[in-house]
Parts: C-alpha cells; sequence; structure tokens
C-alpha cells in the first residue's frame, strides 16, 4: 500500500458508483499525501488522506473528509484491514449526512 494513489483505487473499489477526481497527490519522504474531490449522486466532498508505512505492517494514517454539511477528521496507527474498514465506515457516515 505504501505508494501515492492507493487511496483512490480503494475507494474507486470499494464504492464504484463514485466519481473520484485526483486534485493533488506526492510523497513526502515516506509519506503519501493524497486529496480526492469525490461525487455521490448529485453531491461531492473533498477528502485529504496521508500515510505512513510503519514497522511490523503497521500504518500511521489520517484522513479529513469535508462536506458542505461536515467535516470529520479520523487518523489512527492500524494494519491494512483495520485502515480500510475505519475508512470505510467514516466514508459512509459521511455521505449519509450528505444525503439527509
Amino acid at each position: 500500500m505504501n505508494n501515492v494513489g492507493y487511496f483512490l483505487e480503494m475507494l474507486k473499489e470499494e464504492f464504484g458508483d463514485f466519481e473520484v477526481n485526483e486534485i493533488y497527490s506526492t510523497e513526502l519522504g515516506e509519506r503519501n499525501v493524497e486529496i480526492l474531490e469525490v461525487f455521490v449522486d448529485k453531491e461531492r466532498f473533498l477528502a485529504m488522506f496521508q500515510s505512513e508505512k510503519k514497522k511490523g505492517g503497521i500504518y500511521l494514517w489520517s484522513l479529513i473528509i469535508t462536506s458542505a454539511k461536515n467535516t470529520r477528521t479520523i487518523r489512527g496507527m492500524d494494519n491494512m484491514e483495520g485502515m480500510k474498514m475505519r475508512i470505510k465506515a467514516n466514508i459512509k457516515s459521511i455521505i449519509e449526512g450528505i444525503s439527509e
């Protein structure tokens, strides 16, 4: 996972009905940064994802999701599956907030 573009690919894979546009992505040393614009139905949100692989397959990561109605910041140190599960749950929550 330790490559730029992971978050973009994960969103496309997990949420096939999203239209995702990359705004910015880069590597800053060992840290990967992605900023994406995501369209869901007629609404949109911005997502900034950062990750850095640590020892033992653990990732230090953060995700900021901003929509017109809500901003959510989450961060953690998880293995790949834990990180993916937490990200999916928070994105689903943001989508529910957008459609209300």
